[in-house]
């Protein structure tokens, strides 16, 4: 939960549509690797690498997936992907993403020096734009055990759509109704029926306050 491991079951599916590595190394120990191409496992082999775990997938889909009739076009496809590498960018303005697709970058965001807001608000002007930072109020909060860090836009740079609202729990990307009500009534006396506030909020508690795994896809989250 607090790592952001995902379940087991996930690592058969990729292995089973790409080219899937994985490499690891404990303290002390020596590193090993085994591969996984198109749903066939590799014996386990020895392998060179510092202490940790690296998965790695490549060729994603070159074995076509039983779901391949259910996707959409490549464009939108590929629009989907991109939204959820910003939406991690978000989440971690210290770690480099870089998303190519065709031989294209897409998407590109460098590691951010500095603290905390600095580095969010330079990662927050890459993905939502200068005039989002421009007209956005940082947040840093703490109330009962939860704290509430980010930026909130004023409600003269309100959107025709929610479009411009991102909330993330403990650093996880989630779309909460209960989460984005509350970020609506909010603005409910300063915004004009049909416009919708640009928020990019992050949500911090104990992790036995919040159930992560009431969604298969982990958007949304259970407050206790």
């Amino acid at each position: 939960i607090t790592s952001f491991g995902f379940r087991g079951e996930a690592l058969p599916s990729l292995g089973a549509v790409g080219r899937l590595t994985i490499t690891s190394r404990a303290a002390g120990a020596d590193a090993a690797q085994i591969a996984v191409t198109g749903g066939r496992i590799a014996p386990v082999r020895p392998a060179a690498g510092n202490p940790g775990t690296i998965v790695e997938l490549r060729d994603l889909f070159f074995a076509t997936p039983a779901r391949l009739k259910f996707l959409r076009s490549d464009r939108a496809e590929t629009q989907a992907v991109a939204e959820v590498v910003r939406r991690l960018a978000m989440a971690e303005p210290y770690v480099g993403f870089c998303l190519s697709a065709d031989g294209r970058e897409i998407f590109r965001a460098d590691a951010e020096q500095g603290e905390l807001f600095g580095a969010l608000s330079a990662r927050l002007m890459r993905i939502m734009g200068r005039d989002f930072i421009d007209n956005a109020i940082p947040l840093d909060a703490t109330r009962d055990g939860l704290t509430l860090t980010g930026f909130a836009a004023l409600p003269t740079y309100s959107r025709g759509a929610a479009v411009a609202q991102h909330v993330f729990v403990n650093g996880r990307p989630v779309r909460d109704k209960l989460l984005t009500g509350a970020l609506r009534a909010g603005y409910m006396d300063v915004l004009a029926s049909g416009r919708h506030p640009a928020a990019v909020l992050f949500l911090a508690c104990d992790p036995q306050l919040v159930d992560v795994n009431v969604h298969p896809a982990k958007a949304e989250v259970r407050f206790r």
